[in-house]
């Protein structure tokens, strides 16, 4: 038991700010650390408690009790799994300490337990969170009781621990039987690929419940025979021991609940206990040669351009040809139009958007100013959790000495980042648009110029000026304290506060300008026009703002920074 404590002690260890980081960071993270919490934490809590207390009162008008809970419940161990098995075979498999560790007089569940005990207390602060808010939700709804709350405090803590026994299940099983793929690439590109498959068909389960119409998922949750609870509950049968606990204030379904834990825990660990160091004595602990070339292979390969030119392309290369950084930075922004295809398809003629689309086509300006304020909106928040511009620095790793003595200035290398974001997130966001338009044009009886050519270029140009605006913050907050001590490509992302920190940041300010509009809009009666020449003008000073200060005092974070 020592010996677990001890290495989960230094994992922990390895995890926190190095001196250097110290010395640059001061404040920043303190500051930044709780903006992230006030705006992105607590408000990602309460709109899961409120979800949860809404869905609570609606099934309980139809006799059931706990039904609304569990499918949010449910929904968040989906999401731990499906974004859990990437993370875990890194962190069990390909983490630099591995080749330090087996040689060492330790037990295979020695080492797993507290890779695992790790993995939960790093990776799950966010479900802990949401968790806590389901559970504030319900117990609003129902009724708060000393068991209820206890429950609820041990099921923050253990929710996670099923689903992310099901990822570790599934990666020694897997990498004991797949002996001949120990490419930490090709592991990538599958496990990214699986990843997507597992959102769009948990979200095609989870529409088909009903459509995603409030009224049919209330009464469909509360029946006996609900397909997707059912099979949820038989996957995660931790979640209704627990809900039941809380709602019948039930000492032995407490019971139950930590004993399903301990099952799967205790099965997760027989299996590492047989197959873990089988599974992990095959790898080459070093990267593939792909990638671990891949930054002097696109220096190679640019090196018969322009120096900018170069850059760009070297920049481009290297998102492309990683598979985290591909997966991470370029493939998430096509997620979230399949999501909202496959929301509208599976809801017909009904989904949400086509009710509201209509006084949009007939040209009504207060509808247009709203759709040009969420054009807004969905451009800055895009960019801002693709990360491609909040992890421009931390991406070159071990490399960011290249950047200070190539006979290249900062600036220049800066510029080039930022483009190479502005390109990808810009298209992206082009793409947004084209799209809309030829769903609104599907829904038009009439074509109107004004609303299929005139207001999609300033859709696009408001777009390309947000865009501009949230790479040059997102870069500028990364050169403060760039992530460049990381074991792989996906600890540089996901070990990355700035990404975090970056999509605070605009939450905050898309929020400010999203009320500021709409208030001017519907209670001070100000004209659409005004208001959207206001947010022209204001995203243009903001994008200004961002650039000149990223290259003015980014450049002097790079200068001053020890790699």
């Amino acid at each position: 038991m020592s010996n677990f404590f001890n290495l989960l002690k230094t994992f922990i260890k390895t995890t926190e700010l190095t001196s250097a980081e110290k010395k640059r960071s001061k404040h920043f993270y303190t500051i930044m650390g709780t903006a992230v919490v006030l705006l992105i934490m607590i408000p990602a809590g309460a709109l899961v408690g409120i979800i949860t207390y809404a869905l609570t009162l609606g099934v309980m008008t139809y006799g059931g009790a706990t039904q609304g809970a569990e499918v949010i419940l449910h929904i968040i161990s989906i999401l731990s799994v499906v974004f859990g098995i990437n993370v875990i075979i890194n962190i069990f498999y390909f983490s630099n300490d591995i080749e330090n560790l087996i040689p060492l007089p330790l037990k295979p569940r020695e080492i797993v337990s507290a890779k695992f005990a790790y993995s939960l207390l790093s990776e799950n602060i966010m479900e802990f969170i949401l968790i806590l808010g389901a559970c504030v939700g319900f117990m609003s709804a129902k009724g708060f009781s000393l068991t209820g709350v206890i429950t609820s405090i041990i099921g923050i803590l253990t929710v996670p621990i099923i689903p992310l026994a099901y990822c570790g299940i599934i990666a020694v099983i897997f990498m004991y039987f797949t002996h001949s793929v120990k490419n930490r690439d090709f592991l990538n590109k599958i496990t990214g690929i699986g990843t997507a498959v597992l959102i769009v068909g948990a979200l095609v389960a989870l529409v088909s419940i009903s459509g995603f119409n409030p009224d049919a998922i209330v009464t469909s949750l509360a029946s006996a025979d609900n397909g997707f609870l059912n099979v949820m509950n038989f996957i995660f049968p931790h979640i209704p021991l627990m809900m039941d606990s809380i709602s019948s204030e039930s000492v032995y379904q407490l019971l139950l609940y930590l004993l399903a834990n301990v099952i799967f825990v205790a099965v997760f660990l027989f299996l590492a206990s047989k197959m873990y160091i089988k599974g992990v004595s095959d790898i080459n602990t070093t990267k593939s040669k792909r990638s671990k070339s891949i930054a002097s292979q696109a220096v190679e390969k640019s090196t018969q351009k322009g120096v900018f030119a170069s850059y760009l392309k070297k920049e481009f290369l290297i998102l492309f040809r990683t598979p985290p950084f591909f997966m991470d930075c370029i493939a998430i922004n096509l997620l979230w139009p399949v999501f909202m295809a496959v929301i509208m398809i599976l809801q017909g003629s009904t989904n949400f958007l086509s009710g509201t689309l209509t006084p949009y086509l007939a040209g009504d300006q207060k509808s247009i100013t709203v759709i040009t304020v969420a054009a807004v909106v969905i451009s800055a928040l895009v960019t801002a959790i693709n990360s491609i511009a909040s992890s421009a620095i931390s991406r070159e790793g071990k490399h960011f000495q290249f950047m200070r003595y190539i006979p290249v200035t900062l600036r220049v290398q800066l510029n080039a980042k930022a483009l190479t974001s502005i390109i990808i997130s810009g298209s992206v966001m082009v793409l947004y648009v084209i799209a809309f338009n030829i769903y609104c044009a599907i829904l038009a009886d009439s074509f109107n110029p004004f609303v299929f050519i005139v207001i999609p270029l300033i859709h696009i140009l408001l777009s390309l000026i947000c865009v501009v605006f949230v790479t040059y913050l997102g870069i500028f907050l990364d050169t403060i304290n760039p992530k460049l001590v990381w074991d792989d490509e996906i600890n540089a992302l996901r070990g990355n506060y700035n990404t975090v920190i970056n999509a605070a940041i605009i939450i905050a300010i898309t929020a400010a300008i999203c009320a500021i509009s709409l208030v001017l809009l519907w209670i001070f009666g100000v004209e659409p026009v005004i208001i959207n020449l206001g947010l022209v003008i204001v995203m243009c000073v903001l994008a200004v703002f961002a650039q000149r200060l990223c290259l003015s005092k980014g450049v002097k974070n790079l200068e001053q920074t020890e790699s």
